[in-house]
This record gives structure tokens, sequence and C-alpha cells, in this order.
């Protein structure tokens, strides 16, 4: 029996929670070629939209309400999360190039309400794991198709989306101060990706970025 949760933003199967149906249904009433121009995604009528994500291809089906790795080195599991921010991007993406202005989440519109508490960007884990290893850092880095930049003790330039990119610099661990990890953005990252999103898709390339190590 399917349930709905409150918040109406997900539903639980019995397996796991499903981004609303309405996002699906909303993929559905588009136009493909819309939605390619402005989220910078191919489409295929067999395997759906095209999407790049870390350097790999997702194969997204609006008939099958589905979304698959079309590689075998792409990510093996689809999280909720992933699913989400996905289907966001793919609905949301406004055909806006970069601008090269990097911001941290509390300089986007919104952010520095938004991101305290529980919406603070969930980066321990990688600073456990990375902050005595910058080596080990970009590695994972390099696994996700990131490009190492020059900034902080490491850093990574991250192809989450084609138009969201993410940028993580590593402060590592010394006498004084524990390890540290900072994510930036381009600053149009609001144009396409509304504040929850953001911090869900954080949550999602820390999760591959561990798995990558």
């Amino acid at each position: 029996m399917n349930t709905v949760d409150k918040s109406g933003q997900r539903n639980f199967d019995g397996t796991g929670f499903r981004p609303d149906p309405l996002l699906w249904d909303e993929l559905e009433r588009e136009d493909p070629d819309a939605i390619c121009h402005r989220a910078l995604v191919g489409y295929d009528r067999e395997r759906g939209f095209l999407l790049p994500f870390l350097g790999q291809t997702l194969g997204i089906l609006p008939g099958k309400r589905d979304i698959v790795a079309l590689e075998k080195s792409a990510p093996q599991r689809i999280s909720f999360e992933l699913r989400l921010i996905i289907l966001t991007y793919l609905l949301r993406a406004k055909p806006i190039s970069l601008d090269g202005k990097t911001v941290n989440e509390k300089q986007i519109p919104g952010g520095e309400a938004f991101f305290r508490g529980p919406h603070r960007l969930q980066t321990g884990a990688m600073e456990e794991l990375f902050g005595q290893d910058r080596k080990a850092f970009l590695r994972a880095g390099k696994q996700l198709k990131g490009e190492v930049i020059r900034s902080g003790d490491a850093g990574i330039f991250l192809p989450v989306f084609p138009r969201v990119p993410m940028m993580l610099i590593l402060w590592e661990a010394d006498d004084e101060f524990p390890a540290r990890i900072t994510v930036t953005f381009d600053s149009t990252i609001s144009r396409h990706l509304p504040l929850d999103i953001i911090w869900a898709t954080v949550r999602v390339v820390a999760d591959c970025m561990i798995r990558s190590a």
C-alpha cells in the first residue's frame, strides 16, 4: 500500500522514497527540445534525456518514470535525493551561461538565513575522511571527472550538471584547526536550483566523493 508523507513532496512505496509524481507529470508534459536547450542535455527516444552527471551519463525515462545509469562507471545507487535533484534540474534549469563568479552558500540569495542549523551543508563525513589526506581527496574528485584547481590545500572543480558546477576546497587539519571543506558555486546556481535542492545536491556530491575514495 502506497502512502504519501505529510510534506506532499515524496512518495513511499514500501521500499524507498520516490520524488513527487507531479514532477514526472510535469516532465512528461514538457517539450523535450525545450528541456534540452535549457538544461544542455541530449534526448533519445529509447534512452530518454541524456544527462551528464559528474562526468558520466544518466538516462531519464519520463514514460517509465525511471532513471538509469548508462555506463558501468556511473553511480549504481540512484538514491531518492539524486532522483529529486535530477528532475528539479531538468525542469528548472535556465538557458544562461556560467558567469565565472563564485559564491558560497551564504552568498546565494536567501542562503544566509537558509543554510543554518539542520540545513548546514553536510561536509562532515568528507572532512573526516579526507581531512589529513589531500591526495585521496584529489583522487576521489578525479574519479568523478573533476579538475584540480589551485585553492586552499587542495581544490576540485566538479561538473555536477551542465549548468551547475561545484567547487570543493579542502583545508587540511593541523595542530590548531580541524579539517574543513568549503563548497562554492557559480553565482548563477540560484537561477537553476532552489535552496533546498542545492543543499540536497551537496549531500549527493559528498556521498559520491566518499564512495569514489
